[in-house]
């Protein structure tokens, strides 16, 4: 599901947007780095229809603040555009064994994105606190192993508001989803499964 790219980007407001758009007959949610806090209030509000949430490599507070800080004062669209901005999105995103196709794809995903907004991602990230609430919903965690961005401490804060957390670890760079798409596959496959045990569904949308 595709986030506004226009009107407020806090995200409360985009919780909102979300929830317009959500089915009407069962599903999971798989909720990647920005979009993880979105899940998350999903999750407390206990939306009609919601089985499970799969988090993938994202956090509940502020994640790394100084590269945040940097990047919300510069110019992302002309960095873009520069000499090194491949081996920095590999480097940080994607991973070094990223194909240029995949990087060419993730570049082109935030131009397409109005500056205005990627800086308002940004400022709500920063903005993050983490507070500890019991939420009884199956969830699972997708750990990157190789992630910059997102500390490893971060899944700490999962434990502390859902019981059953499922953390799972997979190879590779923070969007690991595309970095590594037949492995992330997989754990998905296997965390759904483990959740219609524990709800006693199957079938669901995710």
């Amino acid at each position: 599901m595709a986030l506004p790219q226009t009107g407020p980007q806090d995200y409360a407001s985009i919780t909102e947007y979300v929830k317009e758009k959500l089915p009407q007959n069962d599903f999971i949610l798989v909720a990647e780095s920005f979009s993880g806090p979105v899940a998350a209030r999903l999750a407390k509000e206990g939306v009609e229809h919601l089985q499970g949430v799969i988090f993938v490599a994202t956090f509940l507070s502020k994640p790394h603040w100084l590269l945040l800080s940097i990047a919300r004062a510069l110019p992302l669209k002309l960095l873009s555009a520069l000499p090194f901005a491949k081996p920095f999105v590999k480097a940080l995103f994607l991973g070094s064994a990223a194909s240029n196709e995949l990087v060419e794809q993730f570049q082109s995903i935030v131009d397409s994105l109005p500056p205005r907004v990627i800086k308002a991602r940004l400022s709500s990230m920063l903005s993050l606190s983490f507070s500890a609430e019991l939420i009884e919903l199956p969830v699972g965690y997708i750990q990157a192993t190789s992630d910059y961005l997102v500390s490893s401490n971060k899944v700490t804060e999962f434990s502390a508001c859902f019981r059953e957390l499922q953390v799972r670890s997979v190879e590779g760079p923070h969007f690991i989803l595309q970095a590594n798409p037949a492995k992330s596959a997989e754990v998905i496959s296997e965390l759904v499964e483990i959740f219609g045990k524990q709800t006693g569904k199957g079938g669901v949308t995710f």
